[in-house]
């Protein structure tokens, strides 16, 4: 593994073993201008792929909490403590020009 700076990151290099298929389409790719080159295209890629990966672990934590009672109980708590403060907020909101 070879250690470069790039981009203002650490630049890390690897090895990787593509299916044929998949090599072939990256080429295909590339050569419609999808990228400027083989390492960029994975790059950004596996970049996208991470982030939905995150995004959806983000929203199953989400879901989770919709059927959590005692989160739910907080929350409900949290609200009534606060809401003729909030109604105060609203009120003085609307009454700015």
């Amino acid at each position: 593994m070879t250690t470069t700076r790039g981009f203002g990151e650490e630049q890390i290099r690897t090895t990787l073993t593509l299916p044929g298929a998949l090599r072939e389409r990256i080429e295909r790719a590339l050569d419609r201008g999808a990228a400027s080159s083989q390492n960029s295209l994975i790059v950004r890629a596996v970049e996208s792929y991470l982030g939905q990966q995150e995004q959806a672990w983000i929203d199953a934590q989400f879901a989770d909490m919709a059927g959590d009672e005692p989160y739910l109980a907080l929350q409900r708590q949290i609200a009534a403590e606060f809401s003729a403060s909030d109604w105060e907020a609203l009120k003085t909101a609307e009454a700015l020009p």
